[in-house]
Parts: structure tokens; sequence; C-alpha cells
């Protein structure tokens, strides 16, 4: 699909256009992601002006594809890939979080929460987190701002051991450059993100997408009316966080904290 699509000189913005879809969505098409039905294999082929080889080419990848589109599920390894693949092609990554976010989890603290998980191999699930947070030091990195809940900074995940270098961790990752952590504190109140969890990954080609989080489902949001919301969310949140500064200072006190209890 992406061969085809490249071959016929179409950007993922032009052929979304052409579908009256967006760039996401053609990326979600390209992985596999999308259900491939009779009337959207010809959609494509006429958007893209395919010849009949490369018709019947599109038709017999479709046969292959049977994944439901932009709906909760369970299968939330099956959404990790997708949010890789996102996290690598994101130019700003926004994450609204009550936990310490995958990208800047030390081992431990990953171990601790993917412990919780009984229908996956931890191990993995673990490796892969680590591996994922290599996407903030690459040549790429896209810019990844985090408004985190005070009450992760305070939970001793792990153990005050674990929590106190986690918290070095933190304070650590967020003076890169392209890393912003700030912290909402516990005075903050009732705030955008406090019953779902959300991730707001945008790009440089095409609309922003929008990863939204439950207890056990996950689900992407990419049309403009569904993702229109978090923009004004997202500025609210940076309103009621503290700065950048505050926030590492704060980070700096709960490591402390969480030494002086490890000791105890």
């Amino acid at each position: 699909m992406k061969a085809a699509r490249t071959a016929a000189g179409h950007s993922t913005r032009a052929l979304g256009r052409r579908l009256g879809k967006s760039a996401a969505w053609v990326l979600m098409l390209e992985r596999g992601e999308v259900v491939f039905t009779p009337e959207l294999v010809t959609a494509v082929a006429n958007a893209l002006e395919l010849p009949t080889p490369e018709r019947e080419a599109l038709a017999r990848r479709a046969d292959d594809i049977g994944m439901s589109p932009w709906t909760p599920s369970t299968d939330l390894p099956g959404q990790l890939t997708t949010l890789v693949g996102y996290e690598r092609e994101a130019v700003q990554i926004n994450e609204i979080t009550r936990i310490i976010p995958g990208l800047l989890q030390t081992e431990q603290y990953a171990r601790a929460m993917i412990s919780t998980s009984e229908r996956y191999d931890q191990d993995d699930l673990v490796r892969i987190r680590m591996e994922r947070q290599q996407v903030l030091t690459c040549s790429t990195a896209p810019f990844y701002l985090v408004i985190l809940d005070e009450s992760a900074l305070q939970r001793p995940i792990a153990g005050h051991e674990a929590m106190a270098k986690q918290m070095a961790h933190l304070a650590t990752m967020a003076e890169l450059s392209n890393v912003d952590v700030r912290v909402i504190p516990n005075s903050a109140g009732v705030y955008p993100g406090m019953s779902a969890q959300f991730t707001v990954l945008e790009f440089e080609d095409s609309d922003p997408v929008v990863y939204v989080e439950l207890l056990a489902t996950a689900t992407w949001l990419d049309k403009p009316n569904d993702t229109a919301p978090y923009a004004p969310a997202l500025k609210r949140l940076r309103s009621q966080a503290m700065s950048s500064a505050e926030s590492v200072n704060l980070m700096i006190s709960y490591q402390r904290y969480h030494e002086r209890k490890a000791a105890e």
C-alpha cells in the first residue's frame, strides 16, 4: 500500500484528501490496521490511479487484513504497536497521565506496573517499554510534553528505594531540551484527564491523533471533530500545572522523601 502510494507520488495527506480521510488514517491503512472492504479497495485504487496489475495486487493484500479500525480494544499490545509507530513519526507528543509515563519509567517502575498484567509475557512488555524510550534521544526525537498528576510522585510503586531512583531519572530526563515535564499539584482540584489518561500526537504533514486509555481498553481518535476538544483541554492543563522548573524541584523533593522512607 505504501509502495503504491509512493510510486504514485502522493503524500499521506494528499491521499487522505482524495479519500475524504486524514493523513493519520492513511498511515493506519498502510499498517494494515483498517479493514479493507471491496469498496475501499476500489476507492484507493481510483485515488492512486492504479493500473490493473497493481489493483489486483492491492485486492490480494486486502484479503489478508481483518483488523477493525478506531474501536476500543482489549488487545493492548496491538494498540501498543500502533502507538510505537506514531511516537516515531510525531513531531510533538503531549501526554496527560496519573502515573509516570512509559517513556520516562525506570525498568523497576515499569516492571512493577506491568506486573498487574496477566494476559501477556511481562518480560516482553518491559523490554518493549524500555526500547520505546529511545525515541526521546534519537536524531529525530519529538518534543515531549508531559502533564503529570502529583500523586504519581508520591505513590511508592515498587517501594520507596525504587521510587527514589525513579524520581532522579524523571528529573534528569526533564532537563533534556526536547522534554518538558509539568506537575499538576494536588491543590489544583478537578482537571481534564482525571477520569481518562490521553496522549495527543502531532505530525509534520498530517492532522493530530489522540490515544485514550481506560482501565482495560484503549482507542484512537483521528477525526477533527473528535480530536478538537483536546487542544483547549491541553491549554487548560498547562495553565493549571506548575512551571517546568517548579516541577523539577518537586521531583527532587520527592526523591529525598522516598530516600528517607527507604532508610527507615
